[in-house]
């Protein structure tokens, strides 16, 4: 005879439902406002320094500092939340009625990662219109007040390239939260899984440097710890496309298209380890 157990099949739907949860309980964390006020006040805060570009554009100043809260702003929501909110469930012991259900734990992870990667997406949202608006309410006024440095009163902001740089940081943002979800699986504290979480961000966004001393060692055992770390841990340097952005720099659609392969691979790297990973811890 066939249990109910038995008969239950993987969805996605139920996984949607932890994520669709998990979002609603993060928005109405006192850490997300926060967290969004002060980037758009940072952002806000562009247009005092910018008297102090070091003979930069204006309008090139403002989007290099947008560009950067939206990295640093965003990698930083993106580790405390996300543990946060998977490690809270565990802390709070509402796992375990979840968990009690039919319910795969597979399906919770999932459902977690969603729930915590939709909440850093809204954030960046948020702070790309910001940046936007800023952009375009700075560019009319120059445009009034110097017409001659405009060809043909064209505008000299892509914003469209603003969006796209949002969309590639949303991309290193879940490699991010799945990377911090693994680590909240056999976590013993929230603080353990954002150390750790912050750790990889750095080291990340330094992996090229690893790359690089790759090249350069003689030895076979150095060669090897190197060529590992540079497969097991994502480059994020890959996606500091900012800088070529504010410079005018159009990106071709194929980098688009590599770094989102890039970003799922090694996001659904990450997450296959994390289910496995809770899937064998003990309640």
């Amino acid at each position: 005879m066939t249990t109910d157990s038995e008969r239950l099949k993987w969805s996605l739907g139920r996984a949607t439902t932890i994520g669709l949860n998990t979002f609603r309980e993060a928005v109405r964390m006192k850490l997300f406002l926060a967290m969004t006020a002060l980037a758009v006040c940072a952002l806000a805060s562009s247009f005092l320094f910018r008297e102090f570009n070091f003979g930069s554009s204006e309008l090139k100043f403002i989007a290099d500092f947008g560009f950067g809260g939206m990295t640093v702003f965003g990698s930083a929501l993106a580790v405390i939340v996300t543990a946060q909110l998977f490690y809270g469930e565990i802390e709070h012991r509402t796992a375990y009625t979840l968990l009690a259900k039919p319910l795969y734990r597979s399906e919770f992870v999932l459902g977690k990662f969603f729930g915590a990667w939709a909440t850093v997406l809204c954030f960046m949202a948020m702070l790309a219109l910001c940046l936007v608006f800023a952009l375009w309410w700075r560019e009319t006024s120059i445009m009034a007040e110097f017409p001659e440095e405009f060809v043909n009163g064209r505008r000299i902001v892509r914003y469209g390239d603003i969006l796209g740089f949002a969309a590639l940081q949303s991309i290193r943002i879940g490699i991010l939260c799945a990377v911090v979800i693994l680590f909240s699986t056999y976590a013993t504290s929230a603080l353990f899984s954002m150390v750790l979480g912050m750790l990889v961000w750095i080291v990340g966004q330094l992996q090229h440097v690893a790359v690089e001393a790759w090249a350069t060692v003689d030895s076979l055992i150095l060669k090897g710890i190197y060529a590992l770390a540079s497969f097991a841990l994502p480059n994020f340097h890959l996606f500091d496309v900012g800088e070529r952005l504010a410079l005018g720099e159009a990106l071709p659609g194929s980098l688009y298209g590599k770094l989102i392969l890039y970003g799922a691979l090694y996001g659904s790297f990450y997450l296959a380890i994390a289910c496995i990973s809770f899937n064998r811890r003990e309640f």
